[in-house]
């Protein structure tokens, strides 16, 4: 029997979570808002571009799962900015029958790797999400796996790949941006080819 599809997260909650952002950030605003801006892209090597600023940046994303169209694959890119750092991604809401999500990370404005033959050791970075991950960080999580990385990422250009194979699937996340610390505290973090490349599997 096809899954039943779950409502979107209602106005209110989402109002209300952009109020609390608001309050307790320099910055808030939505960069991209699927179901009323449009499906993100399914092209790998043309995935759509978003940028972010200081603070925290929402992302309103859907993604459908097995069905007679094929997959829906989330392709984006978001670019920080020079003199910011991306410190987590917290998921903010997730909404689903099916209990595990995918994203993936890999430096640059393109994804390279072919979804149907990438290994996990290919990939900078990947994790599942599901309820059990909202209100927590999944760039630490998606920095344990793959080829790995400590967060924060420095200032560039970084292409996700989020998928579904289950049930139609609401998430929403947040990308928090913030200043590049002071020289004497940004030592201790390690510089930004530690930061990406902590280590090969």
């Amino acid at each position: 029997m096809p899954a039943r599809l779950l409502p979107r997260v209602s106005a209110h909650r989402v109002g209300s979570l952009v109020a609390l952002l608001l309050a307790a950030n320099a910055h808030a605003g939505i960069i991209w808002n699927e179901p009323v801006q449009g499906d993100f892209s399914d092209d790998r090597f043309a995935p759509t571009q978003l940028s972010v600023e200081v603070g925290s940046n929402l992302l309103f994303g859907n993604m459908r799962g097995g069905n007679d169209q094929g997959l829906d694959r989330d392709y984006f890119s978001i670019t920080i900015p020079e003199g910011a750092v991306l410190t987590q991604i917290t998921l903010a809401a997730y909404l689903s029958e099916d209990f595990a999500a995918f994203i993936a990370i890999q430096p640059g404005a393109i994804f390279p790797d072919d979804p149907e033959t990438v290994a996990p050791g290919d990939l900078l970075g990947w994790a599942h999400f599901g309820p059990d991950q909202e209100f927590t960080d999944l760039l630490a999580l998606m920095g344990s796996n793959g080829q790995g990385f400590d967060a924060p990422l420095p200032a560039g250009t970084y292409t996700f790949w989020g998928q579904q194979v289950g049930a139609f699937t609401n998430y929403d996340l947040d990308f928090v941006v913030e200043e590049v610390p002071a020289p004497s505290s940004f030592v201790l973090i390690g510089g930004p080819l530690a930061v990406l490349l902590r280590r090969r599997r």
